[in-house]
């Protein structure tokens, strides 16, 4: 593939050139492992924009994030990777030598078409795991080659334990020692997260709000309410999706979540020169729950938090 080159631009760890091609590549065959690539169409969803900055995050430092559009636009140069624009954008595309903006290239194309053999072999594990071994090799130096393999390793299993718990609606939690043994943690914190993000929808329970940007990222993160190293219960409903300024209020204690869903504040919300601002109005509203009700907050679970953690004065 073509890589823009430049010792001054780009470290060592990726022999002086753009890591984006390869990284986007390896994402993509994080897909086809999760079984989430079905048609030949990679499109620009969330999914893919994550698994794209979670290496880029491995591979370069945290400010110089990594932008999708590029290595998705440039790829097509490339011979193997088409873009297929959408009705009416077909000059649009045509005529541009690179497009930057991700919202602007989500205007312009459906997605990308891999070459019809690549397609087909990218099916076979054997082949992937081939073409993982190249790309790493070929454009990642050796000091970088080991976390890259991690990476795609935690991916796989970070998915394969979210449908793990989104599949488990019963009360009981997963036994922490089979845990242990199926899966790493940095594998069981992501895929805690994703289940319970995608059970919330990417909404906050509390305040309500959501947000993602087109490359994946999102406001809010996975909240256990009775902690991981208290309750080993990975379960949706130990669980709860919050946004930052959420997640701390609740993890402080100063909002807790009564037996009928309802939002309770504490007197130390408002204490000193506090300005707690939205957050006491949510005293007296309901949560935002999932639509399944199986991922609901367990009444026990929210019981524990008012016991332990809420600050009653």
């Amino acid at each position: 593939m073509r890589t823009d080159k430049s010792p001054a631009r780009w470290p060592e760890v990726t022999f002086h050139q753009a890591p984006y091609k390869p990284l986007l590549l390896l994402s993509v065959l994080d897909l086809f492992e999760q079984g989430e690539i079905e048609t030949n169409l990679i499109e620009l969803t969330p999914d893919l924009g994550e698994l794209f900055t979670q290496y880029c995050l491995t591979v370069l430092p945290f400010n110089r994030p990594g932008n999708l559009a590029l290595p998705f636009f440039h790829l097509q140069g490339d011979g193997f990777w088409h873009l297929l624009p959408r009705q009416g954008k077909e000059e649009t595309l045509g005529s541009a030598s690179q497009i930057r903006l991700l919202s602007r290239l989500r205007e312009t194309v459906i997605g990308a078409r891999l070459d019809g053999a690549l397609y087909e072999s990218l099916h076979v594990q054997e082949t992937r795991n081939l073409l993982r071994a190249v790309l790493i090799e070929t454009y990642f130096a050796p000091e970088m080659r080991g976390s890259l393999i991690e990476r795609g390793a935690v991916n796989q299993e970070a998915f394969l334990y979210s449908k793990e718990l989104l599949d488990r609606k019963g009360p009981q939690a997963v036994e922490e020692a089979v845990i242990k043994e199926a899966y790493r943690p940095a594998a069981r914190d992501q895929g805690f997260r994703r289940a319970v993000v995608t059970a919330y929808v990417h909404r906050c329970a509390l305040c309500g709000i959501r947000v993602q940007t087109l490359d994946g990222h999102t406001v809010v993160a996975a909240a256990h309410i009775v902690p991981w190293s208290a309750s080993y219960d990975d379960r949706p409903a130990n669980g709860m999706a919050l946004c930052r300024t959420c997640h701390w209020t609740f993890d402080e204690g100063l909002l807790r979540v009564s037996s009928t869903y309802e939002i309770l504040a504490s007197d130390q919300l408002r204490v000193f020169s506090n300005l707690p601002g939205y957050l006491t109005n949510l005293e007296g509203r309901g949560i935002v729950r999932p639509i399944e009700e199986a991922y609901w907050p367990d009444p026990a679970s929210l019981k524990w938090h008012r016991d332990h953690i809420f600050r009653r004065s």
